[in-house]
């Protein structure tokens, strides 16, 4: 009987533990492979558990990174399981300087999960250790730059102002990040130095440092860019004379782009100096073709970025050195079209007189090139005069009407000579001719568009405000430049107006747009800008061309930070 009934205990204690035991050796079970960690399939079952995402893993995984084998799989794992509790391993695997990947896929996590409070320390740590492999510096560097920490300050500094010869340059573009959104004045020099930093493989971070000197501020930004423009920065000049680029304009150039961002009076005799400047090719410049070819695009890039930024300032002591060079008879399309583009957006009606002097020279009707530019000339002049200036807007109109009908002459001669051709090569380069003439022609066409609404609106900023919403391109541009000058009290409702439209999908008329907002602007019109980058972010998914869209926003919210 005791028999029986101890044998009866025996098959009910089994019965009671068997689904224990079943469950435990379940596979598909988290529990079956918590146990395994223990085993030699460690490995696998650190990999199985973060296919299974299932929290009940988190804890065991920890302690089994303690124990320090296959710590890059276990930080995959948690990564992939998502739960925060983890968030002790991702900064322990940051000062792991043995496991490199770990270090990688932790920061990407913690960026994901959110940057903790605590994480500064040993953020600064990291990176203040040059000694530290650089996957790890970089791992950090990618926090700080989302969230930096003032205690990086001078660490952060050192590797922005280090050689990309000795560093990746990636290293110095985030440096750069997160000193901009730490608005720290004191790295303005190295910030400078930046936007000629190129590696071996003519990579750079310049858009970064471009867009911390626009977080960091005008205050400490600009006296230093001046210096650096009138060629008073030895750190820039030592490697401008090393890397063969202290000739052609581009120090100028980059100076003045940074200038238009961040206008200010103090800029403008400086600009003008720059602008004027003639600097002839060295002849062992003018013996390299890379060499003479990145001289005369330094050059032309000069002329756009200085008259860019002369115009955002709005001082009409550009309008005669803009004039000048536009009606030059011996430099290239490329500065005269910078010019009279510049002219138009700088918006003095004292320069009309000159353009329309200009548009008076009739292009030969072979001349593809001076056409061109009288297109230009004319669609200036529109986007230029007032409504109340009927004399001026009498003159536009008659001029066009002469050059429509010369133009209608070559189209009409030209169509004679395709009758008359008998060789293809003849008869293709005259189609060409014609398509061209058309394409003037509805060029012209858009100046009489603006034409009308100018009489139309005159000065009235709520008509101008009303044809920025225009389902017409020409007529929403014209709107644009109106309310971009407007001056005195006229210029708040203007202001308006454009953060409406800072969103507008035409990228021309977005360019003219915020160019009106960077004169006008105050930080009142931060949400519309924000507004206006949310949507640019969502369409640069699908259309590349709009993530210049997105980063000219945040050039205009660094800016807007510190108004």
């Amino acid at each position: 009987m005791q028999r029986l009934q101890r044998g009866l205990f025996i098959t009910v204690a089994v019965l009671l533990a068997g689904p224990t035991a079943c469950e435990t050796a379940d596979p598909s079970k988290p529990e079956y492979w918590i146990t395994q960690l223990e085993s030699g399939a460690r490995q696998a079952a650190v990999r199985q558990l973060g296919k299974m995402k299932d929290p009940l893993a988190v804890e065991p995984l920890m302690k089994a990174y303690k124990e320090g084998r296959y710590k890059d799989d276990i930080v995959a794992s948690l990564a992939k399981i998502g739960d925060k509790k983890a968030m002790p391993v991702m900064l322990a695997a940051l000062e792991d300087y043995e496991e490199q990947e770990a270090a990688k896929l932790a920061a990407s996590t913690i960026l994901e999960w959110g940057v903790p409070d605590n994480a500064g320390e040993a953020l600064v740590k990291i990176v203040s250790n040059a000694r530290a492999p650089k996957h790890n510096r970089y791992a950090a560097l990618q926090i700080l730059a989302e969230k930096p920490s003032a205690k990086a300050k001078a660490s952060l500094i050192k590797i922005l102002k280090e050689d990309p010869d000795v560093q990746p340059i990636a290293l110095n573009g985030l440096a750069a990040e997160a000193l901009g959104k730490l608005k720290a004045g004191a790295a303005t020099d190295g910030l400078i130095r930046c936007l000629w930093l190129d590696d071996a493989l003519g990579r750079n971070e310049v858009p970064k440092c471009r867009l911390a000197l626009n977080r960091v501020g005008g205050k400490a930004a600009i006296p230093a860019l001046i210096a650096t423009m009138e060629r008073k920065n030895r750190a820039v000049e030592k490697r401008a004379r090393k890397n063969k680029f202290s000739t052609g304009g581009l120090i100028e150039a980059k100076c003045a782009e940074l200038l238009g961002d961040m206008p200010d009076p103090r800029a403008v005799e400086p600009l003008l100096k720059a602008l004027t400047m003639v600097e002839e090719m060295p002849p062992s410049v003018a013996n390299n073709p890379d060499r003479s070819r990145a001289f005369v695009m330094a050059n032309v890039q000069r002329v756009i970025s200085t008259s860019r930024a002369l115009a955002v300032i709005g001082d009409e002591r550009a309008i005669n050195p803009l004039l000048e060079l536009a009606g030059s008879k011996d430099r290239a399309l490329e500065y005269k079209l910078a010019a009279v583009q510049q002219l138009a957006f700088l918006g003095q009606a004292g320069a009309l007189k000159g353009i329309l002097k200009l548009m008076k020279k009739d292009p030969h009707p072979l001349d593809p090139v001076s056409q061109g530019f009288r297109v230009q000339l004319a669609l200036a002049a529109a986007n230029l005069v007032k409504g109340t200036d009927t004399r001026n807007i009498k003159a536009i109109e008659k001029q066009m009407g002469k050059i429509k009908k010369v133009v209608g002459k070559w189209v009409n001669d030209a169509k004679g000579r395709l009758a008359k051709a008998d060789k293809p090569r003849h008869k293709t380069q005259i189609k060409q001719d014609i398509r061209g003439y058309s394409d003037q022609l509805k060029n012209y066409g858009e100046v009489d568009l603006k034409l009308a609404a100018i009489k139309e609106c005159k000065e009235d900023v709520q008509c101008w405000a009303t044809k920025l919403g225009d389902k017409q391109v020409p007529v929403r541009l014209v709107a644009a430049y109106r309310l971009a000058q407007m001056k005195g009290e006229a210029r708040k409702g203007a202001r308006d107006a454009l953060a409406k439209f800072a969103g507008d999908k035409d990228l021309v008329v977005r360019n003219v747009i915020l160019f009106g907002l960077g004169r006008t602007v105050d930080s009142s019109i931060i949400p519309a800008i924000e507004r206006a980058r949310k949507e640019d972010a969502a369409r640069a998914e699908k259309d590349k061309r709009y993530k210049g869209g997105v980063y000219t926003l945040d050039l205009m919210l660094a800016t807007l930070g510190n108004r």
